[in-house]
């Protein structure tokens, strides 16, 4: 049994926004502190990119300040990264915070899914520019749809 599990290949989750900066890096950091919670970290492998990342930026201070008062602070520091056909092509599945994200990514079928697709909700807004009382609204909703973004990675 304990070979089985060794043997099978952890699912990849990819999030997906603009610059990779606020909301997706956010997003892979909630969704990495919820399987923590659910020990269940270790069948995952979460990352985040961007459709026009700046390579290299770091996270805003501002999403920081918000992943940090929820104990969901990064264990290394963000790089953004631009999302690449070859991440994407490895990816199980993709979650997109808008629909403008996942029209420009449509070519990659029913493995992307916006957040609000996934949790009935709305597209997530960018807090980019916005004090840290915006970008606590867009961890609060990120960290709620982690749950069902959770339940919907189980069947891929």
């Amino acid at each position: 049994m304990a070979k089985a599990r060794a043997a099978k290949r952890k699912k990849k989750i990819l999030f997906v926004c603009t610059g990779n900066t606020c909301r997706s890096p956010m997003a892979e950091n909630l969704f990495r502190y919820i399987l923590g919670k659910k020990r269940k970290l270790s069948l995952y492998d979460v990352s985040s990119a961007g459709l026009a990342a700046e390579a290299g930026a770091p996270m805003t201070e501002n999403a920081l300040l918000a992943l940090s008062e929820r104990g969901a602070a990064p264990r290394r520091k963000h790089a953004a990264q631009q999302l690449t056909v070859q991440a994407a092509a490895q990816a199980d599945g993709i979650v997109c915070m808008t629909a403008s994200h996942k029209a420009a990514l449509a070519a990659l079928g029913d493995k992307v899914k916006t957040v609000g697709e996934i949790t009935g909700g709305p597209d997530v807004p960018d807090p980019f520019g916005g004090d840290l009382a915006v970008y606590n609204k867009t961890a609060e909703y990120l960290l709620y749809a982690c749950e069902d973004i959770y339940a919907w990675a189980q069947t891929l």
